[in-house]
C-alpha cells in the first residue's frame, strides 16, 4: 500500500479520535499537519512483508510501544492516543492502557518523577549514541545512597568524590557529557533519591544466585536485579550488545526499551 496514502488516512483520522501525535515508521517527507508527526528512524521493516497479518500487527505494536515510551520521555505524555503509520497498516495505540508502558509516577516512593525522567532520558541517549562510535553498557542504581554504598565497593577511583553538588546533579543536562564519559568505566553509578550522583565505577556486592532473568543477560543485569531485590531501589541498565535499556525493581525487569527505535524529529 502507498505509504503516503496511509499517512493521509492517519491525518484524517487523528482529529476524529483526538490523537496527540502520529508516529510514522515510513520514510519522512515534508507534510503539513495540525497534529505533531514523529518520524522513527533506524528500523528495517521490509521483512514485515513476508509475515502474516497477525505477525505484522504483533511486531508493529511492539515497535509502537518502544516509540511510545520515548514519546512519553521526550514530551511527557502520560495518556492519550497516538496513531502508528507502518508500510502495511495503521495502528491506534492508547498510551495509558499500554500494559507495559512505564510511568515515572510508579517510582515516586523511591525517587521523584523528575529524577526518574532525567535518568531514563540520559540512559536512552547513552544507548543511542554510545561513545566515540562504540556501544557502551552501564547501570544506574537509584534510591537510598547510603544503603547502596553499603552493599557495593569502589573498583576504581571515584570520579565524583569531593566534587561540588552542582557537578553531581544528574538532573542538570550540562553534566550529561561527563556522565557519558564516565559511563565507559566498569561498574555502576550510584544516584540518590534527589538525583545527586555519589559514585561511578562502583561494583555491587550482592548474591544474584536467586535472580531469574532471560538467557543472554550478563553480570551487570544480574547484579542490578539482585540489589533491587535486596533493597527498595530502582536499577536502570544499558546493554552494550544491542543497546537495550531495562528498568529493574524488586528483582524483576519491569520494562525493556529497544534503542533501535529512534525518534528522528517532530513537526
Amino acid at each position: 500500500m502507498n505509504e503516503r496514502l496511509l499517512m493521509q488516512a492517519a491525518l484524517q483520522l487523528a482529529p476524529e479520535i483526538g490523537a496527540k501525535a502520529i508516529v510514522s515508521f515510513t520514510s519522512p517527507y515534508d507534510i503539513e499537519s495540525a497534529v505533531p508527526i514523529i518520524w522513527v528512524q533506524g528500523l528495517q521493516l521490509d521483512v514485515l512483508k513476508d509475515l502474516t497479518m497477525s505477525d505484522i500487527l504483533e511486531v508493529s505494536e511492539s515497535h509502537l510501544l518502544d516509540a511510545a515510551v520515548q514519546i512519553y520521555l521526550s514530551r511527557q505524555f502520560e495518556e492519550g492516543r497516538v496513531i502508528g503509520v507502518f508500510p502495511y497498516a495503521l495502528l491506534i495505540y492508547d498510551i495509558k492502557e499500554g500494559k507495559d508502558f512505564i510511568s515515572v509516577k510508579d517510582f515516586e516512593d523511591i525517587a521523584s518523577r523528575d529524577v526518574m525522567h532525567a535518568v531514563l532520558t540520559l540512559a536512552l541517549e547513552i544507548a543511542h549514541e554510545g561513545r566515540e562510535g562504540h556501544p557502551i553498557g552501564t547501570a544506574f542504581i537509584i534510591g537510598n545512597a547510603n544503603a547502596i554504598l553499603a552493599r557495593s565497593h569502589q573498583a576504581i577511583l571515584n570520579p565524583y568524590h569531593g566534587q561540588p553538588s552542582e557537578y553531581r546533579n544528574l538532573k542538570n543536562r550540562d553534566n550529561w557529557e561527563s556522565i557519558k564519559e564516565f559511563a565507559q568505566l566498569d561498574g555502576v553509578f550510584v544516584v540518590d533519591a534527589e538525583g545527586c550522583i555519589l559514585a561511578a565505577g562502583r561494583y555491587l556486592d550482592v548474591n544474584a544466585s536467586s535472580v531469574q532473568l532471560p538467557g543472554g543477560l550478563g553480570g551487570r543485569h544480574r547484579a542490578t536485579a539482585a540489589i533491587t531485590s535486596d533493597l527498595p531501589v530502582v536499577g536502570i541498565t544499558i546493554s552494550e550488545s544491542g543497546g537495550t535499556l531495562r528498568v529493574f525493581r524488586e528483582g524483576e525487569c519491569k520494562l525493556s526499551i529497544r534503542s533501535d527505535v529512534r525518534l528522528k524529529n517532530t513537526t
